[in-house]
């Protein structure tokens, strides 16, 4: 290109140049105000642990299942288990657990000191869980019983429950009973106290040879109380009054009624 050319080329106005220098020094500070009113981007939420692990140790003054008395003449009985409770989705749980029990009277005296050890598996999807459990007896030949159990609670201030359960091997000869299980559970935490109050009542009944001809097994109820001792443990106690069935009453030493109490203690991690 000639040098002619070149001197022949416009040159923005001086007047124009003015004008956009001071729009684009204008525009800076709110730039740089904008940029220090911008909040920090908001920290991640800390994501609740995979593994929930809960366990403890109790001392009934006597052990019931069910409405079922399962030692004459009781004793110390020792009773320790573990869970670990495994989160899937929103919706989604898995359990895992072991559950023994002990005794230092007369079933020791007849060679069952280590009387029981459950072990059972859950999932619950929404409110509906389904758990099997295995209840082995150690010292007793061919006694365990395999059981299907599905239970729902409901969310209502009383948490009304309802649970049926299917033992699916049991013993040579032995019935395959269907147990039915109605309760609710108010929980009462007060403002100025650490301890959680409970007020469960239960009442078992069978559908099919759980109680023998009998419908009616028992009905349970009375307070428990949990009370935190630290960040991850708690004391625990209960006192539980039973109202017995016929075939009940037959195993209780032919008590219509019985009164039973528990402590413990209990950790979560």
């Amino acid at each position: 290109m000639s040098s002619a050319a070149s001197a022949a080329e416009p040159t923005p106005a001086p007047n124009l140049v003015a004008q956009v220098r001071s729009a684009v020094a204008a525009m800076a500070p709110a730039a740089t105000a904008l940029a220090v009113q911008t909040p920090p981007a908001a920290a991640a939420p800390e994501a609740s642990p995979k593994v929930t692990t809960t366990g403890g140790i109790d001392f009934p003054s006597l052990y019931m299942f069910r409405g079922f008395r399962q030692e004459g003449d009781p004793k110390l009985t020792v009773q320790p288990f573990i869970d670990f409770a495994i989160a899937g989705n929103d919706t989604a749980s898995f359990n895992i657990g072991l559950w023994n029990s002990a005794h230092t009277g007369s079933l020791k005296d007849a060679g069952l000191g280590w009387y029981e050890t459950d072990f059972y598996l859950a999932a619950t999807v929404q409110n509906v869980k389904a758990t099997y459990t295995a209840y082995t007896y150690p010292k007793a030949d061919n006694a365990t019983v395999h059981e299907l159990m599905l239970s729902t609670t409901f969310d209502h201030m009383l948490a009304p429950s309802v649970g049926v359960a299917f033992e699916f091997s049991k013993a040579n000869g032995a019935d395959k009973g269907i147990y039915l299980e109605f309760g609710v559970a108010p929980t009462v935490t007060p403002d100025d106290a650490k301890a959680t109050v409970t007020f469960p009542v239960k009442v078992g009944l069978s559908l099919k040879d759980y109680y023998g001809e009998d419908t009616f097994g028992y009905l349970a109820l009375g307070p428990s109380v949990i009370v935190p001792v630290a960040d991850h443990f708690d004391i625990h106690g209960n006192l539980t009054v039973y109202a017995l069935g016929d075939v009940t009453k037959a195993v209780n030493n032919d008590k219509r009624g019985q009164v039973t109490g528990t402590v413990g203690l209990g950790f979560s991690f």
